[in-house]
């Protein structure tokens, strides 16, 4: 199989400490560094995933639907697996496009109280 076919994958470790009035998320990419608060996630290939995965997870997290804006393709699609540790985004396509992506997290014992990240934003660029 010729490997430009094959899309690729983004992955990201994500920390949240909800010990504060507003929570926080550190995200981090494959090689451990963290993302600063205007980094933004470039896609170049149709049907991209992105992985955030929890990690140091103490206060019993897990992911519920994130919300997400300016998908005006409705080209996303999203996936929570591995106990609801993880959430993957395909970008189905390639439209020049900004897109809002808002992880959201709640407590096991507690699915009401959500925990919203700030904007780990996702933008098309074909090359």
């Amino acid at each position: 199989m010729n490997e430009q076919c094959i899309p690729p994958e983004y992955s990201f470790r994500v920390e949240v400490n909800i010990n504060f009035a507003v929570p926080t998320y550190t995200f981090y990419n494959s090689h451990g560094q963290p993302l600063s608060d205007h980094e933004a996630i470039v896609i170049s290939k149709p049907n991209t995933a992105i992985i955030f995965t929890l990690t140091g997870n103490t206060e019993n997290l897990i992911f519920a639907a994130p919300i997400i804006t300016a998908d005006y393709q409705s080209d996303l699609t999203i996936l929570i697996s591995n106990e609801q540790q993880s959430v993957t985004i395909y970008d189905n396509d390639l439209n020049n496009e900004s897109v809002c992506v808002k992880l959201v997290t709640v407590r096991a014992s507690e699915p009401t109280r959500s925990y919203i990240s700030r904007d780990p934003r996702m933008i098309n660029r074909p090359s």
